[in-house]
């Protein structure tokens, strides 16, 4: 300093060199609905209690109570699409520490979920700099279960002819549901979708075959638009890559029968040759009701069978999806989270003088407890995303980010909806064809149920197979852009290089010694390098750029251990 007033200074000086710190690595953000709290902002907790004292509770479920022969059984008369409540239950007993919560929607629980609504707090979260891990616990049921049609329309034993057209039928319901995801996917997007294309068909004139057949064609979608929305919903993630096949089906004959009828007037006719007559095309669609009827009764979602059929069909459409990021979990795990209700709203049948809960406390008490543990017995459906944020928040905080995330035990978790063998597990863990490897939740006899896998969908990737290895290069790579932000616009000089690569290599030293590094001496386990004529060409310099070039040995995981045994022949 300059100084020119006589008088004493003090001077600090800056011995220490700078340091990384490492960024928080498992702080999910869950988006979704929810009953109270501060809509479209997110909120930063880290407790079950500190949730619901902001954002409340879980939807209550419409349950009825029926007894026979003195045994009670709780029925559910519909599954609501919010699981938020339960999704948080999950996270917090599996290890989850501080998340975010960004509630969607209007005051209360809407009547159905909307992708509009979720993808507004996924905007809202672009201003979030902590958040890691985006769960979505709603999306759960978003779309009509359009796969249930087929099975339901080929029970109900159709002739070859009449089967055909109601697969073309079936084919534009999916279609339908489609182009309504885009929009937002619920119920009333479906019809006001298939309307919509059906009023691009109206008939001017009676007396033009072409627009008579277009319009029958139309009518195709609109029947399509009310199958999709009279049909449960199931998991997005299941029918999401067969409606846009089905879509993609659907889109070919449409523009073809579109321009038969534009153009010629035989569409009517091909329609015939398809289903006959105009009285077998009114019977096919008395069937295909009927069909959807079936699907109605037989669609038990409170004991979800696997839609995708067979473990084939899970990596074929996951394959079909093109993801190449992140693992994909097999879907839906049985938890033991109970559903709220209140004695006067849950109806009792099979008991002489009680309609509800509240008679039966008063009349029977035995009984009314019978009730209570029957209602208190029945279990949610969840998708393992929230479970698995749980996992990472606990590995994290007991190993360390390079550390995978499985062969950990899950709490609430009864078990998997779908069991899986060894056998069909190395079908979902090595995939030869595209890499997208499948880990699995499987339950064990005498262990209970564990996450048995840790690959991610690069799977045939030997620098990003991996979950632990992609997380902790992406711990190392925001942790050190953090810190070397602070080097932006410093002289670009050896003084400078030397400050960084030193702060860099303190850092990873420090990884190194904690164990997510391998190698026995530090020069082993990683490498910085910044210079002249190392990173840098001199016309780096002058642009302005300071290259920094890292490098690691990431420790894998003992995915496969193998043990050898041999007999040893006596020595003597």
């Amino acid at each position: 300093m300059n100084y020119k007033t006589p008088g004493a200074y003090v001077e600090e000086q800056s011995t220490f060199p700078p340091s990384v710190a490492q960024v928080e690595t498992a702080i999910p953000a869950f988006i979704g609905y929810t009953e109270l709290g501060p809509k479209n902002k997110p909120t930063r907790i880290s407790s079950m209690l500190e949730y619901e004292q902001l954002f409340g509770h879980a939807k209550p479920e419409p349950l009825a109570v029926a007894f026979r022969d003195g045994v009670a059984t709780a029925v559910q008369t519909k599954v609501n699409d919010f699981k938020m409540y339960y999704a948080m239950q999950m996270y917090f007993a599996n290890g989850g520490g501080a998340c975010y919560i960004v509630s969607v929607g209007p005051e209360g629980y809407p009547a159905s979920v909307n992708t509009v609504e979720l993808q507004a707090g996924l905007d809202l979260l672009k201003k979030e700099d902590e958040p890691t891990l985006i769960v979505f616990p709603d999306l759960q049921d978003l779309v009509p279960a359009a796969s249930d049609i087929a099975a339901a329309a080929k029970a109900s034993e159709v002739s070859e002819s009449n089967e055909t057209f109601a697969t073309i039928a079936k084919t534009a319901s999916k279609a339908v549901a489609d182009v309504a995801n885009s929009a937002g996917p619920t119920i009333q997007h479906i019809i006001d979708a298939a309307v919509a294309k059906a009023n691009t068909y109206k008939i001017t004139n009676p007396n033009d075959a072409n627009e008579v057949a277009a319009a029958q064609a139309a009518q195709v979608v609109v029947e399509a638009g009310k199958a999709a929305a009279a049909v449960p919903n199931a998991q997005v993630a299941d029918v999401k890559i067969d409606i846009q096949i089905a879509a993609s089906k659907f889109d070919s004959v449409w523009s073809s029968a579109k321009s038969v009828a534009e153009s010629t007037a035989d569409f009517k006719t091909s329609l015939v040759s398809r289903a006959g007559d105009q009285v077998t095309i009114t019977k096919a669609y008395n069937l295909y009701n009927k069909a959807l009827d079936q699907a109605e009764l037989l669609k038990d979602r409170f004991v979800i069978m696997d839609v995708l059929g067979d473990d084939a069909a899970f990596r074929n459409e996951v394959s079909a999806s093109g993801l190449k990021y992140g693992a994909a979990y097999h879907p839906k795990l049985k938890t033991v989270l109970s559903y709220d209700f209140k004695d006067d709203k849950v109806p009792v049948t099979g008991v002489y003088g009680s309609r509800n809960l509240a008679d039966l406390k008063a009349n029977h008490s035995e009984l009314y407890n019978q009730a209570k543990q029957a209602i208190e017995s029945k279990q949610v459906i969840l998708a393992p995303s929230s479970a698995m944020a749980g996992v990472y928040a606990k590995v994290d905080s007991t190993a360390g980010v390079f550390k995978s995330p499985a062969n950990i035990g899950l709490n609430y978790v009864v078990a998997p909806t779908v069991k899986i063998t060894t056998k069909e597990q190395d079908l979902l863990n090595v995939d030869t064809t595209y890499g997208k490897s499948i880990n699995v939740i499987r339950a064990f006899t005498g262990k209970g149920t564990l996450v048995w896998g840790a690959r991610t969908l690069d799977g045939n990737s030997n620098e990003w197979k991996y979950v632990s290895v992609r997380r902790f290069f992406s711990m190392v790579e925001e942790s050190v852009k953090k810190a070397t932000e602070r080097f932006v616009f410093e002289p670009n000089t050896a003084n400078t290089w030397v400050r960084v690569q030193t702060m860099i290599e303190n850092f990873l030293d420090q990884q190194w010694r904690d164990g997510a590094l391998a190698g026995s001496k530090p020069e082993e386990a990683y490498y910085v390098s910044v210079g002249l004529n190392k990173t840098m060409s001199a016309q780096d310099i002058l642009e302005g750029r300071m290259n920094i070039e890292i490098g690691m040995a990431a420790v894998r995981p003992a995915e496969f251990i193998v043990l050898r045994f041999s007999h040893k022949l006596q020595e003597a």
